[in-house]
Parts: C-alpha cells; sequence; structure tokens
C-alpha cells in the first residue's frame, strides 16, 4: 500500500485500526499508582508523558512497566534515587498534547520524557501537522518546565512490534512512523534541551503478549543511557538556585490546601494506615519519637504518633517548613547546635528536641502537603550516608498510605 495516495490509505488504515480497538482495550495495563520509586538519595525527578510506552500496556504495575524499568536504570547509572511518575493518555495525539501537558507542574522535574506518535502513526496524521504540532508542543514545555531541565522525545518505536498491529496494513503505519521519527529528531535540534532518543523494536515474545517487562525494561535502557549524562551535568550548575525547583512558590499554600482537601485526610479518622510506618521508623532509627504530619493552613494535624510528640504544633515554629523546601528531605544531628532550629519552642522548650529528620510527604499532583518526622531528645550523627536514603523510603511509605486513605473514600 506504500504507493497508495494518501486520501486512500487514511480511511482505510484507521477503519483497520479502529476494529483492533477492542482487542486493545482487553489488554492488561497498570492500575496502581502512577509512579515508581529507586532507592537512592537526592533523587532525580522524571515525568513520563503521552501514549503508546507511557500506558504500560501488557502489565500490571508501574513498577516493571517504564517507569520502574527507567528509574531503576537511571540510578545505576547516577548512583542516585529516582522518582519517576507518568501521566499516560491511551488515545493522545500530538494536535491535544499541549492541551494535556498545561494541567501538569512541569517545573518540578528535572527530566520530561514525552511519548508521542504511536497513535498518530496509525491515524496517518499528516506529517506537516506533525511538524507543527510537536514543535509548538515542545517550546511549551521549554517555556512552562524548569530551566534547567531536560526534555526528551522518544521515537515511534516499529508499530509491527506491536502483535495486534503486524500485518501488511501494520507497514503503513511503521513507514509513516519512520517518517515522523525523521521530524521529530530534526525538531528536537531546534527547541533549547531537547534530545531525541530513537528506541527500538523489543525481541519477539510470544502472539498473546502484547508488551512485558523485558520490553519495558529495553526502554528504559536506551533512554537512561541518553538522559543520565545530561541529569548529572544538571547536578553540577553550582550557580543555580535550586530553589526554583521547590513548589513553595507564591502558589503553593493554596494549591497544598485544594490537594489536602481533595485527599480528605484532615477530617478521616482513620490512622491505622501509618502505625505501622511511625513504629518501624522509630525501630530502625532508634529515636523515642515519631510522626506523620499533614499541614492543615497553619498548623500541624497528626496523623499517627510514637513517643513524646508536641501537640498544636504552628507550621512556622516547625520543622516542616523546612522540610518542605527540601528536595529529599532534611537531617538535623543536634537542633541545639544549629542556628535554624535552636529557638524553635520544641527545641528550646519540651520535649527539648535534639535530633530530627523529615522528609516531605506529596499528594498525587505533587503538592507537599506533610511530613514523615522522627525525633529525639538526644543528638545523633552516626546515620552518614545511609540515613537519608533510608528516611526517603520511610517517607514514601507515609505518602502511598496517605494517597490510598484517599482513593478508599467513598
Amino acid at each position: 500500500m506504500g504507493d497508495v495516495p494518501r486520501w486512500v490509505s487514511v480511511p482505510v488504515l484507521r477503519a483497520w485500526v479502529a476494529s483492533k480497538a477492542g482487542e486493545v482495550n482487553r489488554l492488561p495495563r497498570p492500575r496502581d499508582a502512577p509512579e515508581s520509586h529507586s532507592i537512592g538519595f537526592n533523587s532525580d525527578r522524571v515525568l513520563i508523558f503521552g501514549g503508546g510506552p507511557a500506558v504500560g500496556w501488557g502489565v500490571l504495575s508501574h513498577e516493571i512497566a517504564l517507569p520502574g524499568a527507567l528509574g531503576r536504570a537511571l540510578s545505576r547509572r547516577t548512583g542516585r534515587g529516582a522518582d519517576v511518575h507518568v501521566a499516560a493518555v491511551p488515545r493522545l495525539k500530538v494536535g491535544s498534547a499541549a492541551n494535556e501537558l498545561s494541567r501538569i507542574k512541569l517545573r518540578r522535574y528535572d527530566a520530561l520524557v514525552v511519548t508521542l506518535g504511536v497513535n498518530d502513526a496509525g491515524a496517518l496524521t499528516s506529517l506537516a501537522s506533525w511538524r507543527r504540532d510537536l514543535t509548538s508542543t515542545l517550546r511549551m514545555v521549554a517555556r512552562q518546565s524548569s530551566p534547567v531541565s531536560r526534555i526528551f522525545v522518544a521515537g515511534v518505536h516499529p508499530i509491527r512490534s506491536i502483535p495486534v498491529y503486524n500485518s501488511p496494513l501494520g507497514s503503513v503505519a511503521d513507514a509513516h512512523a519512520r517518517k515522523m521519527n525523521s521530524i521529530s529528531a530534526e525538531v528536537c535540534t531546534l527547541v533549547p534541551r531537547v534530545t531525541y532518543v530513537s528506541l527500538t523494536a523489543p525481541e519477539k515474545r510470544s502472539a498473546l503478549r502484547f508488551r512485558d517487562a523485558m520490553s519495558y525494561r529495553l526502554w528504559g535502557e536506551e533512554l537512561a543511557e541518553r538522559m543520565a549524562p545530561q541529569l548529572d551535568a544538571e547536578r553540577l550548575l553550582a550557580d543555580f538556585d535550586w530553589t526554583l525547583m521547590s513548589e513553595e512558590g507564591a502558589d503553593a499554600e493554596g494549591d497544598r490546601a485544594a490537594a489536602v482537601m481533595e485527599l480528605g485526610i484532615l477530617h478521616d479518622d482513620r490512622t491505622w494506615q501509618f502505625d505501622d510506618v511511625v513504629a518501624q521508623a522509630c525501630t530502625t532509627f532508634g529515636v523515642r519519637s515519631a510522626t506523620v504530619s499533614v499541614i492543615d493552613s497553619d498548623h500541624l494535624v497528626h496523623k499517627a504518633q510514637v513517643g513524646d510528640v508536641p501537640q498544636l504544633i504552628m507550621l512556622g515554629d516547625s520543622f516542616t517548613a523546612s522540610v518542605i523546601r527540601q528536595r529529599d528531605g532534611m537531617m538535623v544531628p543536634d537542633a541545639c547546635a544549629d542556628a535554624r532550629f535552636r529557638n524553635l519552642p520544641h527545641v528550646a522548650g519540651e520535649p527539648r528536641i535534639r535530633f530530627y529528620a523529615g522528609f516531605p510527604v506529596e499528594s498525587p499532583d505533587g503538592s507537599r502537603i506533610g511530613t514523615l518526622n522522627i525525633f529525639d531528645p538526644a543528638p545523633q550523627f552516626s546515620y552518614d550516608s545511609w540515613g537519608l536514603p533510608l528516611l526517603r523510603q520511610f517517607g514514601l511509605m507515609a505518602q502511598a498510605e496517605i494517597r490510598r486513605g484517599g482513593d478508599r473514600r467513598p
């Protein structure tokens, strides 16, 4: 069909793709939280946006789909943690990508991975439209993301590597995708901070499988190979003000209040889901006290607590006010010796906190709504390199429980 005029082949191919819709809709896809976190400290934040590989067709968890595969591949190369979030839109085409992206807080990410084109290849979107819309989308992302974040455009992988599209008609979409990829590579050279990454066809599996963990591992490695050096270089920008990456800007308080209300966490009396988190944190770090606390306007509400815990804490008089401005948590070996904290009411007065560590807890939209806190009346200087990565794991556990509570709301 390669020689058939486009005006003839478009309706034929679109009808064929539509006939496959039911088969595709029955495929497994992840139903868990749209994110993955690899172990480590000073983590890189990555957003995967788009259709195709971002959706995770063929597997049931984002841990074995592209977010998990990419996070682990990045951490192996950088030695840092990785927080990989995904905003998947299964039927997305390039013409509506900018509108979908406008709803996301792009400035919170160190890197953005854009996976567009599979649906456009199947629809034979005109090459002129593809060039125009991809260019405008990438320019919008460059404007709205952090000035040091990196943007990566994943090429359309071979269409016939998708079992349901492995047919002569699939070859038409395949050929169109190759032309789109050539345009994408060219466009990426024209927009600042954008890199094109080619995705290859995964090794052929059973015709009964759409994609599997090995497919996403391959793509995670291909992306990480290009991404890791640029993320490392970003960390070397000594003159960059990292507070620009913080969500704690002028709109943070309003966003936080809206996120807390949406989750319904303040007035949810179920605290048992956090009890194991704070108990394990106390035991692991050998401290007397721990809390999971949520910010309610100007004060903190404890959702779980262990030990001697001060009540009615004002946000401005708390460690939390500093923690929510940190990228990866905070550890204070001796608050009495730290000018930032020695005059806080619960350091100068009861329960006379000396050691403190905290990690920010985020809502699904990225608003920092609270903290996991551990503290003790004795200073601690023995945690060194393992303390903050482990604290991060407990913080992520608390964050997951808060989100599950919101999901269980009627």
